[in-house]
């Protein structure tokens, strides 16, 4: 996602917690990139999101639904915008 450059992992984390995703069991920033197609002030954050369920296999779409949630609080409190790839 592009986010403020003043956007910190502690500050997305905060995010989540607030949000409190249903069996999200992880979730790791694995890149933050600058430059070539990231407007100025703003920079790009990766994270890779687990979810899981000790009881049952989830279903595409129940992961699905949970992460659009997230993503919307990500968009409305930090003003991120998701890129596609």
């Amino acid at each position: 996602m592009i986010v403020s450059e003043a956007t910190t992992h502690e500050g997305v984390l905060s995010v989540v917690r607030q949000t409190k995703p249903p069996n999200l069991e992880s979730v790791e920033l694995f890149d933050v990139f600058r430059g070539k197609n990231i407007p100025p002030g703003q920079k790009s954050m990766a994270y890779a999101f687990t979810y899981r369920s000790p009881e049952r296999t989830l279903t595409d779409n129940e992961v699905n639904a949970t992460h659009e949630k997230l993503i919307a609080q990500f968009k409305q409190t930090l003003q991120a915008m998701i890129r596609d790839n």
